[in-house]
């Protein structure tokens, strides 16, 4: 039985053919979408009919013999971001990575009056910014970009659902209701009927209508959010495992009971929803894999200063990787909080410890590794930490830095399993696909 997975990513899109039973045998392609929509420094914006046709045109990428027998449709993609349409047009997409709020003063006036732990990026947020500069008039629906791809699919953009994964990283989701906090939504003066309807997690929202090279009447499952649907395709035991992914951005979760986990009132931990009536304790800085990335370009920059030739990208990394992982930091400390943190959005990356002797490329590159792992576990449950045996790691970070995975093991004294399943976010998206049909 062969499911398709969609994951939507913040630079890219990733579609794959995944069979249930037998899981290594699977076609996935991807490919950057070129979204990004040139604006202020301060926003973060993409095109979504951008993304959409990226989307169509990766879906006919795949062995068409193979779409044929497609039985399910999973999606998946970045949490917090926000589209709205009307019949005339469609927004464009605010993604986690805009900082309107903060920058003009008024994210502190929107926490206050929610009494909510919001944070620069959360689809709640952009959607108040909208209303009070005035240009969410006119617009009759707002949703997750991946739940209006998932409309689409099925045909009709006006039937669209949102479900607890990504409606809770709006930040006005009610837990114990299972749906939207509507006492939050009108303090934010975001017009209630702009909301999606709820539906549970993994349920279908319809079927597929239209879409070139996939048949008519396949169920697509309501989208889930990427960081459960990474944890989907890489878990074993849940109980014994914590899931540390290293992409653009940065991940590391653990799945809890309810009741399990008692986080104190400042913490930036979040408990998401996740399967089953559980819950995933997810720490995610905003810089994570693209720190790493962002050394390579300043190294490259240096060359071309100089008038010399830069190196190939994954050449780069790879020496960077090999001079971090046989040096030590000497003494340098390097905080990569290039985009702050979410509840603390003004913080900087800095770099400290420096002297003429250590003032080096090697050990500067020792330091960020240590920093982009350190960031991840500084306010993780230690309990969680010390309870879990093994590691499950993933995102290109994880499986392509030796130095990566070396300061994972240290900091954890855990087994670490790094999975070869390429695009996990949307093969987990098409595993709960599959359970959806079976």
């Amino acid at each position: 039985m062969l499911t398709l997975g969609i994951d939507y990513g913040t630079t890219k899109n990733a579609v794959v053919l995944y069979d249930p039973d037998d899981p290594q045998d699977f076609h996935a392609v991807s490919a950057p979408h070129h979204a990004a929509v040139e604006t202020p420094e301060f926003r973060a914006e993409q095109d979504f009919n951008k993304v959409w046709r990226s989307v169509l045109e990766l879906i006919s990428r795949l062995p068409a013999e193979k779409l044929a027998q497609v039985r399910a449709v999973g999606l998946t993609g970045q949490m917090h971001s926000v589209v709205c349409w009307n019949d005339a047009e469609i927004s464009p997409v605010i993604t986690w990575q805009d900082k309107r709020a903060s920058a003009t003063g008024i994210l502190d006036t929107f926490i206050r009056r929610s009494n909510r732990k919001l944070a620069d990026g959360f689809g709640a947020v952009s959607l108040a910014a909208m209303n009070l500069d005035g240009s969410l008039a006119g617009y009759t629906h707002a949703a997750s970009p991946v739940s209006l791809i998932g409309a689409m699919l099925c045909g009709d953009r006006n039937k669209v659902f949102m479900e607890a994964t990504f409606g809770a990283s709006w930040g006005i989701w009610d837990m114990a209701k299972n749906s939207w906090d509507m006492d939050a939504v009108r303090s934010l003066q975001i017009p209630p009927s702009i909301l999606a309807p709820v539906t549970p997690v993994g349920s279908c929202i319809g079927r597929t209508c239209g879409v070139p090279g996939l048949p008519d009447g396949i169920p697509v499952a309501a989208p889930v959010g990427d960081n459960q649907a990474s944890v989907l395709a890489t878990a074993g035991n849940t109980g014994e495992e914590l899931y540390l992914t290293l992409g653009t951005g940065a991940q590391l979760s653990a799945v809890v009971a309810p009741g399990e986990l008692t986080l104190p009132e400042n913490s930036p931990v979040e408990l998401r929803p996740f399967t089953d009536g559980r819950m995933l304790a997810v720490y995610a800085p905003l810089c994570g894999g693209k720190a790493w990335a962002a050394l390579g370009n300043m190294v490259n920059s240096c060359f071309t200063a100089l008038g010399l030739p830069p190196l190939p990208k994954r050449e780069l990394l790879d020496k960077l990787d090999e001079i971090a992982l046989t040096n030590t930091a000497n003494g340098v400390t390097f905080n990569p909080l290039f985009l702050g943190r979410r509840n603390e959005p003004d913080l900087t990356g800095e770099i400290s410890g420096l002297t003429l002797e250590n003032f080096r490329l090697e050990f500067l590159a020792s330091a960020l590794v240590k920093g982009m792992t350190g960031e991840l576990f500084e306010f993780f449950p230690s309990s969680l930490i010390a309870s879990r045996k093994r590691v499950l790691g993933s995102g290109n970070c994880v499986r392509f830095c030796a130095a990566v995975r070396q300061e994972i093991c240290r900091r954890t004294n855990a087994e670490l399993i790094v999975k070869q399943l390429s695009e996990e976010a949307a093969c987990g998206a098409a595993q709960l696909a599959g359970k959806m049909i079976r």
